[in-house]
């Protein structure tokens, strides 16, 4: 009869220390995995960004107040800009930015470099397929402006 007793009083103790260890290691898991994920901020300086961004605002606007707006297309694995008419003369500079928001590293910058007519060619050919986002900011006349346009890559 002794016996039994000494195995039911050891059983309670074993299942605390059971749960107790299998919370700690649960918990420790949970944070090795935290810490291992990557997070990509969608810009670097953030919070510098913040103080600017009136000027942003103004920018896209400007933008979108044009009578002739900035047009895009895709054609197959080729992306088209076209500028507006007035805007295609030598003073139109600028950069448009390839943004990827699943991943930074595919990001690019590339400088805004028309054709006679305004337009501007981006190849997605060798990229990954998915969705990106174009950002166009660019000057004339004294003036800023931004748009952004997605394109889903297949």
């Amino acid at each position: 009869m002794e016996n039994t007793s000494t195995k039911k009083e050891w059983k309670w103790p074993l299942g605390i220390f059971l749960f107790y260890m299998t919370f700690v290691v649960g918990t420790l898991t949970f944070v090795f995995y935290t810490f291992t994920q990557k997070t990509d901020l969608v810009i670097e300086e953030y919070y510098e960004a913040t103080l600017t961004y009136q000027d942003h605002i103004d920018k896209a606007k400007r933008a979108n107040s044009l009578a002739e707006p900035v047009q895009f297309s895709l054609q197959g694995q080729q992306a088209k800009i076209v500028f507006p008419d007035f805007m295609q003369a030598d003073g139109l500079n600028g950069k448009i930015q390839l943004y990827r928001p699943s991943g930074s590293s595919m990001d690019e910058l590339l400088p805004i470099v028309t054709d006679e007519n305004g337009v501007q060619y981006l190849s997605f050919a060798d990229r990954t397929p998915g969705l990106w986002r174009v950002k166009v900011d660019w000057a004339f006349d004294g003036l800023d402006y931004y748009t952004e346009h997605d394109f889903f890559i297949r």
